[in-house]
C-alpha cells in the first residue's frame, strides 16, 4: 500500500480484506492499532539463511498480490494479480526491452505502484540489479545513474518534465545509460521530441499500461518515437490490444473507440467486488475506459479517458488534445485541463498551467491568442490558472482531485475579495 494513504482508506482496506498480519516499517507504526499482528524490518535480521523447502505448490491462477489503485477517479479498488499474471507481464517486458543480467535500472518509482513493481520483477527475473533512488530532489538520479553505471531509467510524465525543466539532465552524457522508459500517463509530445533529439544514441520507450493489466499493455519502439509521435504503439508480446466501438467492432483508421486488451496479464478481478470486475472484464476482455484512435498502420493514439471527458455546452471534449496544444507553446512547462462545474455550460474548460520564465500576464495573453487562432471556440479555456508545482499522488502522477480542490479554494478567495 502507498505510504501516504489516509487513515480512512487504510481502515477501509483493513476492514475489507482478510489480513492475518502486517509487514510495516517502524516509522509507520503509528498508523496501526496495537491489536493487529505487526511485523517490522527487525524480522529481517532473524530470518534463516537456508533455502526454503520446495514443498510450496503455487498455481498460475492463485492470487499473488492485491494492489490498490491510486483512486484518482473514485474509491480505491483492490486489483487481484495472480502468479501467472506477474510471470506473463514480466516475460513480455524482458523481451521487448531486451533485458539481461548486465542491466541495472535506476528506480525512482515506488514498488507499491505497478510500474515500479515491474522494475523489481523484471530485474529479479533476469538476475540484473536495481538502484533505489530516494532523493528529495529528483536531480539526484543523474548522479546515481553515473555513479552506479545504470543502464536503464524509468519515469512517469512528471519525472521527465521536472528533469528537463529543473535539472541539467539534457546536458548530461550518462554513458552507461542504454534506454529510458515512460508510462503512467501521456508525456506531452514536445518533451518526447526533446528527449529523443537530446539522446539519439539511447533508446526511449513510450509505454502504456494499467494496474488491471499487471503493468504493461503496449509500447512504441524507439525508432518510431518521432515518426509516430504521440502514439502508445501496439500491444506487447502476448497481448492483443484493440480499439473497439460501441458495437464491439474494431474501429477503422481515424475512428474513435475504447482500448481493450486480452492476455495472460489481465487481472483475476477486483477484490470483493464482482460487479466492478464484470463492468471492466467482459468475455475475457479488459475494457480500459481509455478512448483512442488508430492510424492506417495500426498504431494507437490515446485521446482521453471516458471519465475525464468534459461535457460543456452540449459538446464532449477530451482534455488531452487541449493540454498537448497548450504545452506546445513556448514558456509553458506543463498543462492540465479540467472540467469544473459551470451554471451555464454544465462544465467549463479550465487550463492549469505551469509557467516557465515568461511573466504570467504575458503568457496568459499568448495562450488565449494561440487557442483562439487554432482551437474551436468550445475548446478554448474559459479560465487559465497558474501553478508552480502540480500536486502529485503517491505514484507521482498529477492528482487531479487535489488540483480541482485548489482551484475551488482560489475561486472562493476571489469571491471574498470582491
Amino acid at each position: 500500500m502507498e505510504t501516504s494513504i489516509s487513515d480512512k482508506s487504510l481502515t477501509s482496506i483493513i476492514n475489507g480484506c482478510r489480513i492475518s498480519a502486517f509487514f510495516v516499517q517502524k516509522k509507520f507504526l503509528s498508523k496501526f492499532s496495537n491489536n493487529e499482528k505487526i511485523l517490522t524490518e527487525d524480522l529481517l535480521v532473524t530470518l534463516p539463511t537456508s533455502k526454503l523447502p520446495n514443498t510450496i505448490h503455487v498455481r498460475d491462477n492463485d492470487v499473488a498480490v492485491v494492489i490498490f489503485t491510486s483512486g484518482s477517479t473514485g474509491t480505491k479498488k483492490g486489483v487481484m494479480l495472480t502468479h501467472g499474471n506477474l510471470c506473463a507481464n514480466t516475460e513480455s517486458i524482458v523481451q521487448y526491452l531486451k533485458l539481461t543480467s548486465q542491466d541495472r535500472v535506476c528506480a525512482t518509482l515506488p514498488f507499491f505502484y505497478c510500474y515500479g513493481a515491474s522494475l523489481l520483477h523484471t530485474h529479479l527475473r533476469i538476475g540484473g540489479s536495481i538502484v533505489i533512488a530516494n532523493h528529495i530532489f529528483l536531480g539526484g538520479v543523474i548522479r546515481d545513474i553515473n555513479s552506479f553505471f545504470c543502464t536503464g531509467f524509468a519515469g512517469v510524465p512528471s519525472t521527465y518534465q521536472i528533469l528537463i525543466n529543473k535539472t541539467p539532465f539534457l546536458k548530461e552524457d550518462m554513458p552507461t545509460l542504454r534506454y529510458m522508459t515512460q508510462a503512467g500517463g501521456q508525456l506531452p509530445n514536445k518533451y518526447i521530441k526533446i528527449i529523443a533529439e537530446a539522446f539519439p544514441q539511447k533508446e526511449f520507450f513510450v509505454m502504456y499500461g494499467a494496474t488491471e493489466a499487471t503493468a504493461r499493455l503496449s509500447f512504441l519502439p524507439p525508432d518510431k518515437v518521432l515518426t509516430k509521435l504521440g502514439s502508445i504503439g501496439k500491444g506487447i508480446p502476448g497481448v492483443t490490444l484493440e480499439v473497439i466501438n460501441g458495437d464491439g467492432k474494431t474501429v477503422q483508421s481515424g475512428e474513435t473507440g475504447e482500448i481493450t486488451a486480452i492476455g495472460d496479464n489481465i487481472m483475476k478481478g477486483y477484490y470483493g467486488d464482482p460487479e466492478g470486475t464484470q463492468s471492466v472484464i467482459k468475455s475475457g476482455r479488459l475494457h480500459t475506459g481509455d478512448l483512442a484512435t488508430v492510424d492506417d498502420e495500426g498504431y494507437i493514439y490515446v485521446i482521453g479517458r471516458t471519465k475525464n471527458i468534459i461535457k460543456s455546452g452540449g459538446y464532449r471534449i477530451s482534455p488531452n488534445k487541449i493540454e498537448e496544444f497548450i504545452c506546445s507553446i513556448d514558456g509553458v512547462n506543463g498543462c492540465v485541463v479540467l472540467g469544473l462545474p459551470d451554471e451555464i455550460m454544465g462544465e467549463a474548460v479550465i487550463a492549469v498551467v505551469q509557467p516557465g520564465k515568461i511573466p504570467e500576464s504575458s503568457l496568459r495573453e499568448q495562450i488565449l491568442t494561440r487557442c483562439t487562432q487554432h482551437l474551436p471556440s468550445y475548446k478554448i479555456p474559459k479560465q487559465i490558472f497558474f501553478i508552480q508545482e502540480f500536486p502529485l499522488n503517491a505514484s507521482n502522477k498529477v492528482d487531479k482531485k487535489t488540483l480541482a480542490a485548489i482551484l475551488e479554494r482560489r475561486k472562493e478567495v476571489r469571491e471574498v475579495a470582491k
